[in-house]
Parts: C-alpha cells; structure tokens; sequence
C-alpha cells in the first residue's frame, strides 16, 4: 500500500471494482472534498474503485471524451471524504485530466440565479430575456433561439433570439417536423449537430439563418406530457457538444417551460377574473333594469350600447315585434330566419342592403318566445363584452317577454270573459251595467253602438293548425298592433282558432269603413293562416249592449255562407247577404 499519495503521483495498480488502491497509475484527488491532506491521503489508501467506465472520462459528474478509452480503463473512486479520478493507459502510459470547475461553476451560478429570478418577478419576458441573453454565456455558445409551439400544435414560432436576426422574431414559423428544430419537436428528443451543412434536417431560413454558424444543439421544451416548445444554441466554432451540454440545456429547457405555464396559468386566470367582473356588472346593470322597471325598449338600448350594435327583438318566425322606440332605427321589419337559430346564436345577413345580423334565441325554458337580433357594425368591437351583453340581455329579455305574456294571458281571459258573456246574449239593465264597470276596469269601454267582426279560418285544417301551442298568442300578436293602431277602443276576443272585435261606430261609421277595417284585420292576420287562409264576416251595427249578441250571430252567418258558396280569403257582411 502506498502511504503518502499526492496529485499526479503514480502507484503500481488500481483494483477491480470493491478492491483496494495498489500501486500502478496516475490518481487525481480533488482538493474541494477533504480538510487535511493527511485525511485525504488516507482515504485514497483505503479507497474502493466503484465505478468503472467504458470510454467516459467523467469530471465532477460532466461527461467528457476519453481519449484512453480503447487502450484502457477509466474509472472513478469515490471515499469518505475525497474523490479520486484516475485513468491507466496500458499501451500509452498513464495520464490524467483535471476537472473543468469554472465551467460548472458558471453554469450552477446561471442556474441558479434564473431560479431566483423567476422566483422574484411576474414579468416572463424579462424571465425569457435573461434566458436567452446568458444561456450562450453560461453554456459557451454563440446564439440562444427560443421557438413556441402556436395553436393548434402544428408550428412552432421564432420567440426570442440573441445572435440571430431579431427582426424576425414573431415572423420565422417551423412546421412540426421541419428542420432540425422541428424533428426535434416531432421525436421529442434532443439533437447534437456538429456541422449543420452535413445535417440532412438542416434548413435554411433565409433572412435568419447565417453560414458562420456551424454546430448546433437543440432540446424539446415541454410541461409533462405537454410540448411548449424547442430550445436551440449554435456556436461559430465546430463543437462536439456532449451529454453534459445536453443536461444544462434541459435544465434551461424546464425552467423555461415552468416560466411558460406559469404565466399561462396567470394569464388565465386574469382573463377569468375579468370575464368574472365583466359578467357581474352586465348582470347587475340589467337586472337594474328589470327591478325599475325600465322595460324592454330601455333593455334593448342598453344591449346595443353593450354589443356595440342595434338591436331588435324579433317574434319567433321573424317579424319585428320591438325596437329601441325608433322605428328608422335601421333594423328590418323581418329577417328570414334558419331552423338553427331556435338553438344557439348565429349570424344571418338581413335587410336592405344585406347587413349582418347577430340573431340569438330567447327563451323561457323549452318555450322560444323570440329572437334578439344585433347589428355587427364595421368597427372593432369588445367580443366579450358582446357576448355578455347578449347572454344576459336574452336572460332578461325572457324574464320580461315572460312577464308581459302571464300580464297579456290574464287580460286577454278577462276581457274574454267579458266578451264572451256580452255575446251571449240576454243581459238584463242591472246586469249590463255591471258588465260595463268590469270592462272599464280593464281600461276598456262597452260601446253603445258597435259592429261585431268575426275573423274565422275556411276550413278544418287551418282550424286544427291554428288551435295548436303558440298558434293563439301568434294571432292574439298579429292583431294587437293592428288593433292598438287602428282600431283603438276596440273590444277583441282572441279564441282558440277565430276572433271577434267589437268596433265602435265612432270608428267605423258605416259598413264600407268597417269592411276597410276587417280587410286589415284579414291582412294582419294572413301569415299565421299560412299555408291556409281565413275570412272575416261583419253583423249589422248593433245599437246598444243587448244587440251585440244578434250582430255576432249575424257575422258567423255571413261567414257560413260565403264558404258554402265557395269563398275563401273573403270579407263578407251580413247586409250584403240581402
């Protein structure tokens, strides 16, 4: 045994691995490791060969190349306190290779000092600047490129580089797959290329690219199972970059990569809490409305503020219904309406000239009852702001839409109620006069003198269509408008499948007036006849309450009539029967 072994000195034998140190050989001890030479030289006597390498000469943990590899064996002994490498060349002589520290050093500092970094700040592109401006420095290469997978995964974007033409930063795209970069996204494996030239997935992107730069090495950047993107160095100097290289590429690699998820994550989230606030305060906003009572024009004045666009509400088979209180506001009186939009949003070009129209569904659970359309101006809009103001503009239109349709369904039964018991005839005074103060509660006026109007289909089939779900508010809202418009005080009775007016003579003061009237009415009601049709007959003028019930039987008999003679779509009258 060889008592007082120095760096450099030689010794007679190294041993097989579990063997002790013997003479033979060249030893290295690192000096970092042990605090006495004494201890250290004792160490290395009793010392144990624990790793035999084939063809590595291993530094402090960085692979090097071997240069004895064939003629001999490299091997490191590992002791309590210090670490002896050493090397014999059985045919050259020995010869022995301190470790490179300053390298490691750097490169632990470099490590170290973007952990920090990304441990102080929020700002990922300062974080990706510092990368890329020192991985060339810590790892002794000429140019750093930082390239990120786009949406949807099928190319990879030149983010950052120092070394390279900056300006091209943001423009440069790499198809997964294409060049050395891409196979190295595609393989999910690193690539060490000492000349590029020689390289068959090199390729040359011009206006980047530059012929002083030969070898190159690259690593996939990825987040668990998920690729975020490549890593590239390149150096002027041909370079065999080794495993060691590789590791401190990877370590980068997943700094950057944590760096990257980070910021998406914060990213997200700061997109959440504003799409969060955003929807809270439209919500609010509407709901206001809804509480003061503002209506639905005012709730369709703030949607078009909010969605950047006019807006309109539409009935279900697409006839405007309401607008925002002007009726030249631009928006069509109706839009042809596809089987789709009774589902979800979808954009319809309408009106004259042809303008796009955002048409979204209201509705109160399975009931549609109608259709919000708005405007897309040319203008850049807020998208998300839009897409708030029409979800919970729909939500609220439904809510009011539902509100005045329980209101009108109550209304409209009590004034059938009314009418239908002054039709039936057989009022006594007392009980006329009580009639009257009922319908003067509902805001209406039992005319002294009047002409009943009966609006009936021509036959069983429209009949049946027209007493199906929905097909009565239809009609019920075909005829309002006509009703409100033209025939004011007008008493209407809107049954399953027919309806009755009570028109007072102040309206219409003799028959040809009133058969003006009933063609209106015949008008308005003729698209929710459709594919059928209907006619409309008229009683003579009734002089007071008690003989509105023998108009009403005259109108259906001048209807009963005119289509057993054949006519249908017809306005007939009871006097014109002779």
């Amino acid at each position: 045994m060889h008592a007082g072994v120095e760096v450099g000195e030689t010794v007679d034998h190294i041993a097989h691995p579990g063997q002790r140190w013997r003479a033979g050989g060249v030893v290295e001890v690192d000096p970092r490791h042990g605090p006495t030479t004494e201890e250290r030289d004792r160490q290395v006597d009793s010392g144990e060969v624990l790793a035999p390498l084939a063809g590595v000469w291993r530094s402090h943990g960085r692979p090097k190349s071997n240069p004895y590899s064939r003629a001999g064996r490299a091997c490191i002994a590992h002791t309590r306190i210090g670490v002896v490498h050493c090397v014999i060349d059985t045919r050259l002589g020995v010869k022995s290779e301190a470790p490179d520290s300053s390298l490691a050093a750097r490169e632990l500092n470099f490590l170290v000092r973007l952990a920090q970094a990304a441990a102080s700040t929020q700002r990922p592109d300062e974080l990706l600047e510092l990368i890329i401006r020192e991985t060339t420095s810590a790892i002794g290469t000429d140019v750093c490129s930082l390239y990120l997978l786009t949406p949807p995964g099928l190319e990879l974007l030149l983010t950052a580089t120092n070394g390279l033409n900056e300006n091209m930063v943001g423009r440069v795209t790499m198809k997964v797959g294409e060049g050395i970069t891409g196979w190295v996204a595609e393989s999910r494996r690193p690539a060490v290329v000492p000349d590029v030239s020689q390289e068959p997935h090199w390729k040359w992107v011009p206006g980047l690219d530059e012929d002083r730069f030969h070898s190159m090495a690259s690593v996939p950047i990825e987040s668990g199972p998920r690729l975020v993107g490549v890593l590239n160095v390149q150096s002027t100097d041909r370079r065999e970059f080794n495993s060691g290289d590789i590791d401190f590429l990877r370590a980068i690699a997943a700094q950057v990569a944590g760096i990257l998820e980070r910021s998406e994550l914060q990213r997200r989230t700061e997109v959440q809490l504003a799409e969060i606030r955003l929807s809270h305060d439209t919500h609010e906003r509407f709901t206001k409305l809804s509480l003061d009572g503002a209506g639905i024009p005012s709730i369709l004045e703030v949607i078009a503020s909010l969605a950047g666009g006019r807006a309109a509400l539409y009935s279900a088979d697409g006839y405007r219904i309401r607008g925002m209180g002007e009726s030249s506001d631009g928006m069509p009186a109706r839009i042809q309406v596809p089987s789709i939009a009774a589902a979800r949003e979808v954009r319809i070009s309408a009106g004259r000239p042809p303008r796009p129209l955002d048409v979204v569904p209201v509705r109160a659970g399975s009931d549609m009852l109608g259709l919000l359309a708005v405007g897309v101006d040319d203008e850049t809009i807020d998208a998300e702001g839009r897409l708030r103001a029409l979800e919970h503009g729909t939500t609220v239109l439904a809510v009011e839409l539902s509100k005045e349709r329980a209101a009108a369904e109550v209304e409209r039964r009590l004034r059938g109620d009314l009418v239908e018991e002054v039709l039936a005839g057989g009022l006594e005074a007392d009980e006329a006069e009580r009639v009257a103060r009922q319908a003067e509660r509902l805001g209406h006026r039992l005319p002294q003198k009047a002409w009943v109007v009966v609006l009936e289909p021509d036959d069983d089939k429209t009949e049946a269509a027209l007493a199906a779900r929905g097909q009565q508010d239809r009609l019920d809202g075909a005829l309002s408008g006509l009703v409100r418009s033209r025939m004011p005080g007008a008493l209407t009775l809107v049954r399953s499948a027919s309806a009755v007016f009570l028109v007072p003579d102040e309206l219409a003061a003799d028959l040809p007036a009133v058969e003006k009237l009933a063609n209106q009415v015949l008008a308005a009601a003729a698209p929710v006849m459709k594919p059928g049709s209907a006619s409309v007959g008229i009683g003579n003028l009734a002089n007071g309450v008690g003989e509105l019930a023998r108009s009403h039987v005259e109108a259906r008999q001048a209807l009963r009539l005119t289509r057993r003679a054949g006519g249908r779509g017809r306005v007939a009258s009871y006097r014109s029967l002779g």
